[in-house]
């Protein structure tokens, strides 16, 4: 396939051939290269590397050069006559021009092999070149930021055996950001083919094996050859191209395949970003055919089956189309055409619109922000600071000079019945404003819109050619609500109670509030935060801007407000607010309310049906009257020690069970994690014999931790799966460059959001699905997966001295007791019976089984057969191979004696005291780190234990139930005489470790 793409840009190309020298990546003693010494056959020792460099999905630290045209990964090569790929035995190589080079022989300022490793940015020129070159001829990736550049140069070298009348001249650049990376092979000069070549112009015999250019795996299967390669007319590269620069190749070697730069090929038919806002004008960038003899009307995407848009060709390599505004998010397939709109090719992945979200902190990055202006709730007349950033790259692809800026107000329209957003009118606030990179900032006033008391609005900066009007980019901003006082909101507000139903038809079957915060904060199963709640200002105006208590009614304010994660049949949800001591907050409008839709599934509904009536009633609106009423049916929810537990498995896998059991389980295959079913079971349920459908199932991963001690094997990967007619498989691993895949359904989810044109201002961002939510922490780099259903697991990813190991933290809600199956054991408040084999043996409590018991009579039986697998493999990997890896591993039962040497680290990182050697006494988290510092050596892993085991610990503390009294018992004695009164109380509690009597 790659020989055709070489073939058509011959035909391109004109008689000036090569790459000059002054196109070539600095080079020589003028650039502080080392010169590899004159030798023939030879390659330099291991190269240490500052950064990984992944090639071929591996992750390197050592490369090597050889003096015969290549660098190696593995081991040095000196093999003289190249061997044809693919090679075998640990072969992994890039080649330049494989051939036998001697470099002995007297070439007048020739001869010579430089190489250079570059990790310090400060060198613009070579990594602004690196940068553009992937810019430029892989237009469909993100913006390229290499942290390391590797180049060998050639230069002038001639053939064994020491000539010098013929010589060859040409560089390799390795380029990597230690997430991609990229090889520029540049061709100045090739005289030579072989060593038997006779001159420059003379014919050479048919048998001669000329040099060899490409890529190698070295497991003898993976491979990429460069045309002409092992034949004499391998001298042609200086005349060929893959980006239609004759002499010059461009690829993308970090995956399991070779991607090749330019255009023509199916290797990078891609696009950029991903995803936008639901409210259209995402500028995408394509890539894949080559652009540069037709017209723009001959090019066009498709957003999903209908809506169709004319592309604008920036070069040769790239265009852009602007994604259209849909009425309701979602995941869509993209077309491109290249024929006028009369065939379409679908692209390998989907574009995912995302909810177009209202206040100050979206789970999305807006791409125009406000800077003078904390609120959402905007006041007409309002002086605003509107701000958008603009790469240089985005500046580059504008090369006309007649584009300007325009600045947008949109109202938009709410569909009640749907959710559905329609975008109405626009006031023009701002135009002509020349584009700049970096910030941009307008000032503005913010206008009022006839005839609306509350809309919904948003600001919009598009970039379009004031000759053409053709628009190249659109800034959104979020949703904001436009406040203008010269309306009454009680009009409004009774306008909304008219047409309200009895909360009764509704708010069944929602959980009640936790009592007190702490309890809040740990029930990650069935709450989570509400992003207008900010910890950092907890005792501020702007901390929870809808539940600020009115001080003349002596109202509580709220510093924390929780949003229900699951819902009922209704689709309502609830909010519960927390004061500053922690309690619950039951009345006022500091309190939380059941809310008609829950805002994470249903955010627009909610804003129609719940916030702005709530503005209205309420928060504009100073009648006490109107706002009672608002809480006649959007009632406060009440408080009660809600029911939800929470399990998890951390280090040389250590377990806690939902029900509070902890255990150590050392196996290496995939397991059932947590499995619940759709009603209660008997307690020796035989889990394969379970009839009835599954809710929710979860599998884990585990593997050695290296190759170098496979008496520990560590997390690597989950996947799960909920019952919903949406739902897809959710598969998180880890792959062989230690990086997170994760992957729903067949497609592979881009956690790097970030595009050329956004500097991110959240530390974090949420995808929305159907039936779940991933958040993804862009500082520690914590996923977590929250199911609608009353599930939610944090994925923490932990850096150890040589690999990635996953942690994994696992709520669920009460109402799932007698329903698991799996390691997180049977949920019923008895950790007694939680190790439950699945054949439904209850083996008894841990402390009374050895770990080889634990290991074959529990852990091992829980084993998936590879059928029922919801992971995601890669190429080579298969549920079949964790099987037989699982039959063959022997984990060891016996903790091995720590060396003295280690002793006083061991303690100190594990916290544990020298004088307590008593091990009984020591807590599970001391207990674990111990066993995996003793087990692995790995400090970063034995601190990582603790901390888990630590974290697991307060959790358990958070849970504890403040007491409650039963509603039924008397409240008021009356007694004459003054003898004393003894009243006994009865404390009754599932967390029975937790009850203290005084």
């Amino acid at each position: 396939m790659y020989f055709i793409v070489y073939l058509l840009f011959i035909c391109k190309l004109s008689v000036i051939y090569s790459v000059p020298l002054s196109e070539f990546f600095p080079f020589g003693a003028s650039a502080s290269d080392t010169l590899f010494l004159p030798n023939d056959d030879s390659s330099t020792n291991a190269l240490p590397l500052p950064h990984v460099f992944p090639y071929f999905n591996i992750n390197h630290r050592q490369i090597y050069l050889a003096n015969n045209g290549l660098f190696s990964f593995l081991g040095p090569i000196s093999e003289y006559v190249p061997t044809p790929f693919p090679l075998s035995d640990n072969r992994r190589l890039i080649a330049g021009f494989w051939s036998d080079i001697d470099t002995r022989g007297n070439i007048s300022s020739g001869n010579r092999v430089y190489y250079h490793i570059y990790a310090n940015r400060s060198n613009n020129i070579v990594f602004g070149k690196a940068a553009t070159y992937v810019q430029q001829y892989f237009s469909g990736e993100r913006v390229f930021n290499p942290s390391m550049i590797i180049i060998g140069t050639w230069y002038r070298v001639g053939a064994f055996s020491q000539q010098t009348a013929l010589t060859n001249t040409f560089q390799i650049v390795l380029a990597t950001d230690e997430l991609r990376s990229f090889t520029f092979l540049l061709y100045h000069d090739l005289q030579w083919s072989s060593p038997q070549t006779g001159s420059l112009n003379g014919s050479s015999s048919s048998s001669e094996i000329g040099g060899q250019a490409g890529f190698n795996a070295g497991d003898g299967v993976i491979f990429e050859m460069l045309p002409y390669s092992r034949t004499r007319n391998v001298r042609q590269l200086v005349n060929l191209s893959n980006v239609n620069v004759p002499g010059l190749f461009v690829f993308r070697i970090d995956l399991e395949t070779i991607a090749v730069g330019g255009c023509g090929n199916t290797s990078n038919f891609l696009f950029q970003p991903r995803r936008g806002s639901q409210l259209g004008s995402t500028a995408i960038t394509v890539q894949g055919p080559c652009f540069g003899n037709l017209s723009e009307g001959d090019v066009k995407c498709r957003f999903g089956e209908s809506a169709v848009v004319d592309a604008v060709i920036i070069n040769e390599f790239e265009a852009i189309c602007l994604t259209p505004a849909v009425s309701l998010p979602g995941s869509v397939n993209i077309y491109l055409s290249i024929d006028g709109g009369i065939t379409f090719k679908l692209f390998p992945r989907k574009f995912t619109y995302t909810p177009a979200e209202y206040g100050l902190s979206s789970s999305d990055e807006p791409p125009l922000i406000i800077l003078n202006y904390n609120d959402f709730i905007l006041t007409v007349n309002n002086q605003l600071t509107l701000a958008w950033y603009l790469s240089e790259k985005t500046i580059d692809q504008w090369v006309n000079n007649t584009i300007k800026f325009e600045v947008q107000l949109w109202s938009v329209i709410l569909n009640e019945t749907n959710g559905s957003i329609k975008q109405n009118t626009h006031i023009v606030l701002q135009s002509n404003l020349m584009p700049r990179a970096g910030f941009q900032t307008t000032s503005i006033t913010i206008p009022s819109i006839d005839g609306s008391s509350l809309p919904t609005v948003f600001f919009r900066a598009i970039a379009y050619d004031t000759l053409t009007h053709t628009v190249y980019a659109g800034f959104n901003s979020v949703l904001f609500v436009l406040n203008d006082p010269i309306y009454d909101k009680s009009d409004y507000c009774h306008a909304w109670a008219s047409k309200q139903p009895s909360p009764h038809e509704w708010n069944e079957n929602l959980l009640p509030c936790p009592l007190t915060l702490a309890q809040a904060r740990v029930a990650r199963c069935c709450y989570e935060p509400d992003s207008l709640c900010k910890l950092e200002n907890a005792n501020t105006s702007l901390n929870c801007r809808l539940h600020r208590g009115r001080s003349n009614l002596s109202e509580s304010s709220a510093i924390a407000c929780y949003l229900s994660r699951t819902t009922n049949q209704w689709n309502a949800g609830t909010e519960c607010c927390y004061d500053n001591s922690g309690q619950l907050i039951t009345r006022g409008i500091g309190g939380g309310t059941d809310d008609r839709y829950r805002s994470a599934s249903s955010q627009v509904l909610h804003l129609l049906s719940d916030i702005l009536p709530y503005l209205a009633c309420c928060i504009l609106n100073s009648d006490r009257e109107a706002c009672a009423r608002y809480f006649i049916y959007r009632p406060h929810r009440r408080g009660s020690n809600s029911p939800n537990d929470n399990g998890g498995t951390w280090g040389d896998p250590h377990f806690t069970t939902l029900d509070g059991s902890t255990y150590t389980f050392n196996g290496y295959g995939e397991y059932t994690y947590l499995a619940i079913t759709n009603s209660s079971t008997s307690i020796n349920t035989n889990f394969k014999r379970i009839t009835q459908p599954m809710i929710f199932n979860s599998q884990i991963r585990t593997t050695p931790l290296n190759s170098l001690n496979d008496s520990a094997t560590v997390i690597r990967g989950l996947a799960a799966k909920s019952n919903d007619f949406l739902a897809e498989k959710m598969s998180i691993t880890v792959s062989p460059r230690n990086m997170l895949i994760v992957r729903r359904g067949n497609e592979t989810l881009d956690l790097d959001i970030t595009n050329n044109n956004e500097i991110s201002i959240n530390n974090s961002f949420v995808l929305f699905f159907p039936e779940m939510t991933l958040e993804q922490n862009r500082t520690s780099g914590v996923l977590t997966l929250s199911w609608f259903i009353g599930v939610s697991i944090q994925i923490t990813p932990i850096t150890t001295s040589n690999s990635l190991v996953l942690n994994i933290h696992t709520s669920v809600a009460g109402s799932y007791q007698n329903r698991t199956f799996g390691l997180l054991g049977l949920y019923d408040n008895n950790p007694d019976n939680d190790l439950r084999a699945q054949n439904g043996t209850i083996l008894g409590t841990a402390d009374t089984l050895s770990l080889e018991q634990i290991h074959r009579q529990f852990g091992q039986t829980w084993i998936i057969e590879p059928n029922h697998s919801l992971f995601y493999y890669e190429r080579g990997d298969s549920a079949i191979n964790y099987i037989t890896q699982n039959n063959l591993y022997v984990p060891s039962f016996v903790l091995p004696e720590l060396p003295a040497s280690r002793l006083n680290l061991t303690l100190a990182t594990c916290n544990i005291d020298s004088s307590l050697t008593n091990r009984s006494l020591w807590t599970v988290a001391q207990r674990t780190c111990y066993y995996d510092m003793v087990v692995t050596n790995d400090t970063a892993l034995g601190q990582a234990s603790r901390a888990a085991s630590e974290t697991f610990q307060q959790i358990i503390m958070n849970q504890r139930y403040p007491p409650e009294f039963n509603s039924d018992l008397p409240l008021v004695l009356n007694k004459n005489d003054l003898s004393p009164i003894i009243i006994s109380f009865m404390t009754i509690s599932p967390l029975k470790q937790w009850i203290l009597n005084y």
